[in-house]
């Protein structure tokens, strides 16, 4: 049969047409219609970051008072390369966006000069820079829109925040950039902080995004506990304020100072300097980074003949009225020197003295022969009674334990030297916690900085346990102690300058000399100033016939001076310290005054 003319000629035409119709319909279901069966998938895991819990301290009325806290936001970077594979249309345009004009938004939204962002997406070499880390919702929806912005990675993270600045920098520590705590309770408590990592699995496309309804597996994160200091906000503000002021005025290398609550020795305050910022923990020194009220071991000086005289009385081996002789070379019936080696008195004070006047005027040998004769072996047991010569187990770590020897090492010299504080070594956690039981009538609390841990649900994680109470000396002998103390922070004592308004003081001086770094000896005119205080005494009573008004806090404030200074003593530059923040505290906590104005130089016990 043969073909005509038309059917010649409409035979390839609609063949053509056919295979015309055929690769537009297969190029449009290329582009247009998503078939995730025929994308090519990657499997996928990955763990999903917990939020770090937060670290809080009280303020007035009770209310937590957030420290430190974890931020989610979003970390944003730059792919110079991504950018140029991407077309950036806004809808209805015509035209694409340019890199130009891509870089300019980037900037203005991220608040970064133009000419940096400009300079930043020709860095074909650099990719994945970072922009930047906000938790700003309007710049997370316009670097996430793709007819706005190309080639900018988005990733959740959270910024860890100190709302105080460098305000109790050595008590809370810092975060690495693993999210792991370093230093402080961030250290102690990291895993308690960190909470549990989530998890997501299943499939992603060529593009590395997640394909939704190919998720095989999602465990949310669970949120870091968070934790609840003792730390009272007001009075740690004062005690910093004023330990760098005292710094400042009295010319010392470095400070520290702790407050503890009688009652219940937990820490009030704990303040160190230097200081240092957490957010850059990396750029701090390591003297910068040091809780020198907990880590740093130092001769206590005359604060010790505090424990010494009250571990006397508690024995029964003396009393106030005990009467010494301040002659050296005091000489035993047989015409022998009855002590070896005593130091000397910087203060003329007569022939003989009474325990009560050796603790006001802080006599050296009164308070040497009274070691001596009370024997090595006692002596270091109420020492070790009191909490010296180990760690007290403050939820912190860096904690020094200080160095007492035991007995059997001590030589001649030492037991006339260990009673006034020389050649045993104690940190201020410890001396402050030995005058909180002396505060507290012979009770010592292992002091604490934790109030409680709460996990995400709510729950009190913390063991309530962990409180250790264990009596030191009876009750009499502590508030004999404290009766002896009353003079120092008077007119006649060796702290006139820590005395106070108002309130009574059972407190001691210690200035003791700072030993070389070799261990030979002492380096002259260097000096470590300490006054530790209870206030209220304890043993005054507010109106005639009544009773005692209760001690509320104990202070202990020490300035570490490492050129030769003018007031390097106790009660000349570490007193005035305590005076300031023990007014300021009194007055805060609404403490009522227990002292005649005229204070107590005509009192007498």
């Amino acid at each position: 049969m043969r073909v005509g003319a038309k059917a010649r000629f409409w035979i390839p035409v609609l063949f053509l047409l056919g295979v015309g119709a055929y690769t537009g319909y297969s190029l449009i279901k290329a582009h247009f219609i998503i078939d995730v069966t025929r994308i090519p998938q990657y499997d996928f895991s990955e763990s999903i970051p917990s939020l770090r819990g937060g670290i809080y301290c009280k303020a007035p009325g009770g209310t937590a008072y957030p420290l430190v806290k974890s931020t989610p936001c979003w970390e944003f970077r730059l792919d110079p390369v991504a950018m140029t594979q991407v077309v950036v249309r806004a809808k209805g345009m015509k035209n694409p966006r340019t890199i130009r004009a891509q870089a300019a938004t980037i900037a203005d939204v991220l608040n970064l000069p133009r000419s940096q962002l400009f300079d930043m997406v020709k860095n074909y070499s650099a990719r994945y820079q970072l922009l930047g880390i906000t938790d700003d919702r309007r710049a997370y929806d316009i670097l996430s829109n793709r007819s706005l912005v190309g080639g900018v990675i988005i990733r959740n993270t959270d910024v860890r925040r100190h709302y105080e600045g460098k305000r109790l920098c050595h008590v809370l520590g810092g975060v690495n950039r693993e999210r792991s705590g370093v230093d402080g309770i961030e250290s102690r408590y990291n895993k308690a902080l960190s909470g549990i990592p989530g998890k997501i699995s299943g499939k992603k496309d060529g593009r590395r995004r997640v394909i939704s309804d190919k998720i095989e597996e999602k465990i949310p994160p669970v949120p870091g506990s968070d934790i609840y200091l003792t730390i009272d906000h007001t009075i740690q503000k004062i005690a910093e304020e004023e330990l760098k002021g005292g710094v400042s005025e009295f010319g010392s290398g470095a400070g520290w100072c702790v407050v503890l609550d009688v009652k219940s020795g937990k820490v009030l305050a704990m303040a160190s300097f230097p200081d240092y910022s957490p957010e850059y923990y990396n750029k701090a020194t390591p003297e910068e980074r040091r809780n020198r009220a907990i880590g740093f071991n130092y001769e206590p000086g005359s604060v010790m003949k505090v424990i010494t005289a009250a571990a006397a009385v508690d024995a029964g081996f003396a009393h106030a009225g005990t009467v010494y002789s301040t002659d050296r070379a005091e000489k035993d019936a047989r015409g022998e020197f009855k002590y070896y080696k005593l130091p000397n008195d910087s203060h003329a004070m007569g022939p003989k003295l009474t325990l009560k006047d050796a603790i006001v005027h802080s006599s050296n040998i009164v308070i040497g022969k009274l070691g001596f004769d009370f024997g090595a072996e006692r002596l270091y047991s109420y020492f070790e009674k009191f909490g010296f010569g180990r760690p007290t187990g403050i939820e912190l770590p860096g904690e020094e334990g200080g160095i007492v020897r035991n007995f059997h090492k001590w030589d001649k010299a030492t037991r006339s030297r260990a009673p006034i504080g020389q050649g045993v070594s104690v940190t201020a956690i410890q001396l402050a916690s030995a005058y909180q039981a002396i505060a507290n009538d012979g009770i010592r609390n292992v002091p604490s900085i934790i109030d409680k841990i709460v996990d995400a649900k709510g729950n009190d994680v913390l063991d309530a346990s962990r409180v250790k109470r264990e009596r030191v000396i009876s009750v009499h002998a502590a508030r004999e102690m404290r009766k002896m103390m009353l003079g120092v922070a008077a007119a006649g004592g060796t702290a006139r300058r820590a005395k106070l308004d108002g309130y009574s003081v059972a407190g001691k001086t210690g200035t003791a000399q700072k030993a070389r770094k070799d261990g030979r000896g002492y380096e002259p005119g260097l000096y470590c100033a300490t006054f530790c205080g209870i206030v209220p005494s304890g043993v005054i009573s507010p109106m005639p016939g009544g009773p005692a008004a209760p001690p509320e806090v104990v202070i202990l404030v020490t300035l570490d001076f490492d050129e030769k200074r003018p007031f390097h003593q106790g009660g000349n530059s570490a007193g005035p310290v305590f005076k300031r923040i023990a007014e300021r505290t009194m007055r805060y906590l609404g403490v009522t005054p227990d002292c005649p104005q005229e204070g107590l130089d005509d009192l007498e016990f």
